[in-house]
């Protein structure tokens, strides 16, 4: 089966926009532009479409696009454009870094409205947007908390780390017990139970113990729920930390990558990484027993930052 990649890029040294490439069977192949735009430097798909967000002539906010590489809506809403973009049933999430904001959008006929824009503060590093039960979650590297809002985007109080941490971004396990979160700045893994929002457990996430190098970055769950896959482009590595029974993390692999790992995906039984200033997305082979095995195959994209799996097909 196919499946279709799709690589979220800055657009200031070579980039045209939105990327695509073709995996199966182990290889990514058949890289090429799917849709020229500015600065798509996250994406995610809905219904089917591809969403992405961007620059535009009259500001910053989401592109609505085909399978096909087709605009099908678009829409402005901001100053600066944010970093994250997540797809929630029939809505959009993005979070900005910069303002401090997080907006929700609708998707209706191919069509997107934009319902609300809460502001957390200016500067307080929005990086994610989680979604438990019915509450969102966000974390703010520079407020070093994790805010927590019920599904309309008011406030339900907030998870506090240490200065200095600075929390990016977050996965829960399959049934909602347990959030995994990893901080850019103190390079460290946090263990969190859902609901009381209690620490169990914290560990750096590189070799011999080290912290506080910053760029700590993407975080994923194998299908097994047995190893999280974490990057960090200071160090240009991929850990792979293995979870016991009680969910007790330990760090088991650290793989030396592409240049500036900054985001990455589980497809099948392989990993597929974004390297920005390798201006490629390389797939990695998964052992039996959750390490990273061979490279299998390289395709170019020009400073790749993100990476979202379609649909597989034959």
């Amino acid at each position: 089966m196919k499946t279709e990649i799709y690589c979220g890029t800055y657009t200031s040294h070579g980039s045209e926009g939105l990327y695509a490439c073709t995996y199966e069977d182990g290889k990514v192949t058949d890289s090429r532009l799917f849709s020229a735009m500015k600065n798509p430097k996250y994406v995610t798909t809905i219904h089917n479409e591809v969403a992405a967000l961007g620059d535009f002539p009259n500001g910053s906010g989401v592109a609505l696009i085909s399978q096909e590489g087709d605009f099908l809506d678009a829409i402005s809403y901001e100053d600066r454009t944010s970093c994250y973009i997540a797809a929630h049933g029939s809505a959009l999430y993005t979070a900005n870094y910069h303002a401090g904001t997080v907006s929700y959008l609708d998707v209706i006929n191919n069509r997107m409205k934009l319902l609300e824009t809460i502001h957390i503060q200016d500067g307080a590093g929005a990086h994610q947007v989680l979604f438990w039960k019915d509450q969102i979650l966000v974390p703010c590297l520079f407020l070093d908390r994790v805010m927590i809002y019920d599904d309309m985007l008011n406030s339900q109080g907030s998870i506090r780390f240490d200065v200095g941490t600075g929390p990016r971004h977050g996965v829960f396990n399959k049934d909602g017990s347990y959030l995994y979160l990893v901080s850019e700045l103190s390079n460290e893994l946090f263990v969190i139970h859902a609901g009381d929002w209690k620490i169990e457990y914290r560990m750096s996430v590189l070799p011999n113990g080290e912290t506080h190098v910053r760029d700590t970055a993407a975080i994923r769950l194998s299908d097994d729920e047995k190893t999280l896959y974490v990057s960090t482009r200071t160090r240009d590595v991929l850990s792979v930390i293995s979870l016991d029974e009680n969910h007790k993390p330990s760090l088991k692999q650290a793989v030396v990558t592409g240049k500036h790992p900054r985001d990455f995906i589980l497809v099948d039984n392989h990993l597929l990484c974004a390297c920005r200033y390798s201006n490629c997305v390389i797939c990695y082979e998964l052992n039996a027993d959750g390490t990273i095995g061979a490279e299998t195959s390289r395709v170019e994209v020009p400073e790749v930052v993100s990476l979202a799996a379609g649909n597989p097909h034959e």
